[in-house]
């Protein structure tokens, strides 16, 4: 029996995986995400967002990757109906990235750790005009620790 305990006890970090959730913001997404809220059962269970543009919003696509040790794919999506006036802020339950599912998801690709990107996709006006994400596809991330090789110090 205290055989067993042990066993079980050294081996059970390799059974626990590790979710870290974060949020990507796109330069011309006409909503901010300003903050987060977690539960017990989502990562993300309700979102602060600022409406940065110039007209009022009436539904926003969401979208959750799972960024695993080598690649991306999507894990969770939603379209949430809201009314957004022109600069204002808000916070709104989505209930997005299921704790368990994404668990799951990690302990089948056999990772002890991955990442839950959260990012707006789409925001549809109240005009019936939308704007889509086009950045993603576009460019390459700047590491901020590498200095551009043009401003290095002599």
């Amino acid at each position: 029996m205290r055989r067993a305990f042990l066993v079980l006890l050294v081996c059970a970090p390799a059974f626990a995986q590790q979710i870290s959730f974060t949020s990507r913001v796109y330069v011309q997404s006409p909503v901010a995400i300003l903050a987060a809220e977690a539960s017990k059962d989502f990562g993300f269970d309700s979102i602060a967002l600022r409406n940065d543009a110039g007209q009022s919003i009436s539904a926003v696509h969401f979208l959750i990757t799972f960024r695993g040790e080598a690649d991306e794919e999507t894990a969770d999506e939603r379209r949430v109906a809201l009314n957004l006036s022109p600069r204002e802020t808000r916070t709104f339950p989505v209930a997005l990235g299921d704790i368990q599912g994404l668990k799951q998801l990690a302990r089948s690709r056999r990772q002890p750790a991955a990442l839950a990107i959260l990012t707006i996709e789409s925001v549809e006006f109240a005009d019936g005009s939308e704007w889509k994400q086009s950045e993603r596809d576009h460019g390459a991330p700047m590491d901020p620790t590498l200095k551009p090789a043009g401003l290095q110090k002599k």
